[in-house]
């Protein structure tokens, strides 16, 4: 009896456990829900031959090593982010902070990216190093 009683506690504490981390985890979906990627996420190119693969955690421009990024953005309308590029090193194209601005609607395979070289400019959307329109190829 006592070891039925244990293992009954077990299982509700390992619930109450999972119902915890999922709540404190700003997970909304329902097990139903579709899992939609975010829409930066793939291979772009510029029209001038130039390509960028966007993976969830890599940046690659070109035949440039991949680096590795951050979201953080902090609020969204679901057509802007801001990423920051943490691999340490010199960059060669893509700048440390970048604003990433989807199309919805007419173009949804758009997206223009700018560059900056500090987080504050970024979110001030100042001095920044270029701009480029960027095509979705897949």
């Amino acid at each position: 009896m006592v070891t039925f009683r244990r293992s009954v506690l077990f299982i509700a504490v390992l619930a109450f456990l999972g119902v915890l981390s999922a709540a404190g985890s700003g997970w909304t979906h329902t097990a139903t829900a579709e899992y939609k990627p975010l829409p930066y996420i793939g291979k772009w190119s510029n029209g001038r031959g130039e390509t960028l693969v966007i993976t969830a955690s890599t940046i690659r421009f070109g035949s440039d090593k991949a680096v590795n990024y951050r979201d953080v953005t902090k609020a969204t309308n679901g057509q802007e982010y801001n990423l920051q590029v943490v691999s340490p090193g010199k960059l060669n194209y893509l700048t440390k902070y970048l604003h990433i601005s989807t199309s919805e609607g007419d173009n949804p395979d758009e997206m223009k990216m700018t560059l900056y070289d500090s987080y504050k400019d970024m979110e001030d959307g100042e001095n920044s190093q270029g701009e480029a329109t960027w095509y979705r190829d897949e």
